[in-house]
């Protein structure tokens, strides 16, 4: 077991920790199960609400580039490279999992041309890499990252002037929710997690995550390795990308795997969740 309250060396190696529980459910995991736990692929709302970012997102950056370079970053089963393709940029998809990016190349045979592939963890990527991005996307992953911030820090320079840092479907930093949301999410989740079935192991995981112990080896639960440790610190993302030069929106919505509560909690004006774009200065 192991806790995330040393300093940077520690983060390192629950960085690589992380990376390789996901390279294990990832390669193993049904897509099915996956979609099942992925709001943001199985909700229409939420895909129409990436949708629109993203095109903003790659409107901005047609301004700069014909074929504008993106980097996705844990590229996963395509949510972000396959539309990006779609729309005529250039991607480098980066995941860990072999069994994902065979199918995302499955998906995107007609886009060989702007599709590049690397299949290893993302920290090792950076360390080779000398290329620069015109938007660098971050969906569904930095919740998967220890050490989210000086991961981020190193992204940051690669971003072209008067290109963006997109990130989409992170939890809000949990201290910063209003009470009824943070109340309406707990119950949306313990709905989800009765209609799953496995209702007091999900309590037990949940309860051992509040008092700070991870497991290494937990194969049964991804989310082991998701940021589930305060969420993810919205305001601090938006600090570090102003700090290098960057002007930020960020969106928050609801978000919830059961598919009765999310609509509800999106008319409620529930937020629990959020997405932003920072727009590098020229």
């Amino acid at each position: 077991m192991f806790g995330l309250k040393s300093g940077s060396s520690t983060l390192k190696v629950s960085n690589s920790i992380a990376a390789q529980a996901n390279q294990s459910a990832y390669n193993s995991e049904s897509r099915q199960a996956y979609i099942e736990g992925a709001p943001h692929i199985k909700h229409a709302s939420l895909q129409r609400l990436y949708r629109q970012l993203m095109v903003e997102v790659f409107e901005n950056a047609k301004q700069g580039a014909l074929e504008p370079a993106v980097l996705d970053l844990g590229a996963g089963e395509g949510s972000v490279t396959v539309p990006f393709l779609e729309l005529g940029a250039r991607v480098t998809a980066v995941d860990i999992s072999r069994r994902q990016l065979d199918d995302l190349q499955m998906q995107c045979h007609q886009y060989d041309d702007r599709l590049t592939v690397e299949c290893r963890d993302v920290d090792d990527f950076l360390d080779v890499d000398q290329s620069g991005y015109d938007v660098i996307v971050a969906n569904s992953f930095l919740h998967h990252v220890p050490d989210y911030l000086s991961l981020i820090g190193r992204v940051i320079p690669k971003v072209l002037p008067g290109g963006q840092f997109f990130c989409f479907q992170d939890p809000l930093r949990y201290d910063s929710l209003r009470w009824y949301d943070n109340v309406f999410s707990n119950v949306s989740f313990l709905a989800w997690r009765i209609w799953r079935g496995d209702v007091v192991g999900g309590i037990k995981r949940r309860l051992r995550r509040r008092r700070g112990i991870y497991l290494e080896n937990s194969v049964h639960d991804n989310a082991e390795y998701h940021v589930a440790r305060n969420g993810v610190d919205q305001e601090a993302i938006e600090a570090l990308l102003c700090s290098m030069g960057f002007e930020c929106d960020v969106t928050a919505y609801f978000s919830t795997n059961s598919r009765v509560f999310q609509p509800v909690g999106s008319f409620l004006g529930i937020k629990n969740t959020f997405a932003m774009v920072g727009r590098k200065k020229i």
